[in-house]
């Protein structure tokens, strides 16, 4: 009796009865799984690039918007004057330094008079390509009110 228990025990014919690793249908499964789960990564970096551009447009309007207003106030410039503030202004680094570009590839529309409070400086021409939500458009008093 010890003799059979030991080649059984020893014997892989006899062992072989459970094989281990993974069948076909368990690996394509996990294969598909990772590829769903890139998928929604890739899917997700295009939204989070335009949010981001569409963030750091806003913060340079408003960071245009600041130096104009600052620039009005400190040389006594009367708001709402025409020709008052040139946007060659922002070209030569008398207001800024660098004259802002859109990340987004549009084109900033500045007007040539101090702006009163509320109401913007400077447009970006950005419409969303595709996507109509994502315009870089400054409207309505939402979120510069206090501008």
């Amino acid at each position: 009796m010890l003799y059979q228990l030991k080649y059984m025990k020893y014997n892989p014919i006899l062992r072989s009865k459970k094989a281990a690793g993974f069948t076909l249908i368990e690996i394509s499964l996990v294969i598909a799984l990772l590829l769903g789960l890139i998928a929604v990564v890739f899917i997700g970096l295009g939204s989070y690039r335009e949010g981001s551009n569409k963030a750091q447009c806003k913060m340079q309007l408003a960071a245009v918007q600041k130096a104009v207003r600052s620039y009005a106030n400190m040389n006594n410039i009367v708001i709402d004057a025409a020709g008052t503030i040139p946007d060659t202004y922002l070209e030569d680094g008398t207001i800024m330094a660098v004259k802002p570009v859109c990340p987004s590839g549009g084109t900033y529309a500045y007007k040539a008079l101090a702006p009163a409070v509320g109401i913007p400086y400077a447009d970006c021409s950005y419409d969303g390509g595709a996507v109509a939500t994502n315009t870089h458009v400054l409207t309505g008093t939402t979120g510069i009110a206090d501008w």
